[in-house]
């Protein structure tokens, strides 16, 4: 069974990259049915510069996250799971704060990894999943 079978008739949305990666070979996400999956988000500001502090650039990340999702009519509400890069564990406590600024309980799943290098030197790297729910109106 090929991948559009297994899908049956969900079409799938595809949205592009903005600002200094409009040109990357990726999309920002992916939306099949009620789900959508989310690229990885670093911290840059407007101008596509990376923003300092890993508190920071996570707060940036899912701004990102909730934009993306807005525009195909969920919410960070609707995010199931995602999967954190960390350059280094000693900013673990910096990330997880402002994580806890967009997310409350019940929480998503999450996964947090390390890894020694980010695109564009940052600090964090944010993917997620999420199930847009059904909202009547």
């Amino acid at each position: 069974m090929n991948a559009d079978a297994a899908l049956g008739s969900a079409e799938r949305q595809f949205v592009a990259p903005t600002g200094i990666l409009a040109e990357a070979p990726y999309s920002a996400a992916v939306q099949i049915g009620d789900m959508i999956i989310l690229s990885g988000q670093i911290g840059l500001d407007e101008n596509g510069a990376l923003i300092p502090g890993v508190g920071d650039q996570t707060r940036a990340c899912l701004q990102s996250m909730r934009n993306i999702l807005e525009g195909l009519g969920a919410s960070l509400a609707d995010v199931v799971q995602t999967r954190v890069f960390l350059t280094s564990f000693d900013t673990y406590a910096e990330y997880n704060e402002a994580y806890r600024e967009f997310f409350s309980a019940p929480f998503p799943t999450r996964a947090t990894l390390g890894t020694s290098e980010l695109a564009l030197g940052a600090g964090i790297e944010i993917e997620a999943v999420a199930i847009r729910s059904r909202r009547d109106g």
